[in-house]
């Protein structure tokens, strides 16, 4: 359910600065994590100032931010606010916020935007998918599973330095998806303008700190990663990610993904063999369908 804050977000986005975007994104991505937090906490994970904050609160009508928290309160409803109370002074406060952070991925997962972009990944011709830095496992670990569930996947080769896949391959009826956070590489901002520039539909996931990430991409999901760690903390990114093949595996439709899944595990079978019980190797099996063997050595 869309609220008043996230509606007056949205409304005056085009008109912020460039702080005040970075605050408005946070605000956006985060709603359920906002009962958590402070003007200090906020200004700390978006990289301004607590008056800055405050600044912004009030050029939107609050003249603290308990009373923003009341009116997210009155159109989230009492979850987040309940988790709090149950929390207990012993629970850690990163075990909190990185709870809360997944618990807006879920949430997010019931937004129109959500649906936009599961509706791209399942119906796309192909689906690109680039990550960079440490987020390179994430792109890794999303382009396996979605390749399971339907073809046409490819990991972006970042190492060529060309991006081939995306400058020259990429049509309008693909999708390309880019995943990074803060610091944010140079590669993100420019293969997202180039692909956008060329018609390519494109999906950026990122942290809710990207300021400009609305200006270059269609399709933006965002997920906090700051949770006090000394190493941002992808575990929220990870849901999304899941979460997201989840919903392409039910456009798709489940007897088209298990026939799929059927004929990769035959052919896996075919040509390197699963475990088996006890701890032993199932031998691979020939093409007609026995079991290959070793030829006996000789003596």
């Amino acid at each position: 359910m869309t609220n008043r804050v996230e509606l007056l977000l949205r409304d005056r986005y085009d008109s912020f600065t460039m702080s005040e975007r970075m605050i408005a994104n946070f605000l956006l991505e985060n709603m359920s994590g906002v009962p958590f937090e402070t003007a200090a906490s906020i200004g700390a994970r978006v990289g301004v100032s607590a008056m800055t904050v405050g600044r912004f609160l009030k050029s939107l009508g609050y003249h603290r931010l308990s009373a923003l928290k009341q009116d997210l309160r009155d159109g989230l409803g009492d979850a987040p606010w309940l988790l709090a109370s149950a929390s207990g002074a012993g629970l850690d406060e990163r075990l909190r916020a990185e709870t809360a952070a997944i618990a807006e991925v879920y949430r997010l997962a019931t937004t129109p935007e959500w649906q936009a972009v599961a509706t791209l990944l399942a119906g796309a011709n192909r689906v690109f998918i680039a990550g960079f830095q440490s987020e390179r496992g994430l792109a890794m670990g999303l382009s396996s599973q979605l390749g399971y569930v339907r073809p046409g996947v490819r990991l972006v080769d970042t190492a060529a330095g060309t991006f081939a896949e995306v400058t020259s391959e990429a049509q309008d009826n693909d999708v390309v998806v880019l995943i990074d956070v803060r610091r944010y590489s140079q590669h993100l901002r420019k293969l997202a303008e180039h692909a956008t520039g060329r018609g390519v539909p494109v999906v950026i996931v990122t942290d809710p700190y990207c300021p400009w990430a609305r200006d270059v991409a269609p399709h933006v999901l965002t997920a906090e990663v700051s949770f006090g760690h000394f190493w941002d903390m992808n575990s929220a990114l990870g849901s999304m990610l899941n979460l997201l093949v989840d919903d392409v595996v039910r456009l798709i439709g489940e007897p088209q993904v298990h026939a799929r899944l059927a004929r990769l595990s035959a052919a896996y079978e075919d040509f390197i063999g699963f475990q088996g019980r006890g701890g032993t190797t199932m031998p691979a099996r020939s093409p007609g369908g026995r079991a290959r063997t070793k030829p006996a050595r000789k003596r």
